[in-house]
């Protein structure tokens, strides 16, 4: 059933190591990296509590102990 007589297309061929797409893999992790960086900058910098004194709902008084 096995005949050594065929050979298989692929015989003979060497497809060499490419260091193609690292590039760009590292720089879409920096990308991402970076992104996260920045988010996280922004929510410490703007980011208020709930129960903060300083975050009043829309139509309050600002000056409600003078009144």
């Amino acid at each position: 059933m096995h005949d050594s007589t065929i050979t298989t297309t692929h015989t003979g061929r060497h497809i060499p190591f490419t260091r193609g797409g690292w590039g760009a893999a590292a720089f879409v992790c920096l990308l991402a990296g970076l992104c996260i960086a920045g988010a996280t900058y922004m929510h410490k910098r703007t980011y208020l509590h709930p129960t903060d004194l300083r975050n009043h709902a829309v139509g309050a008084s600002v000056g409600s102990a003078h009144e």
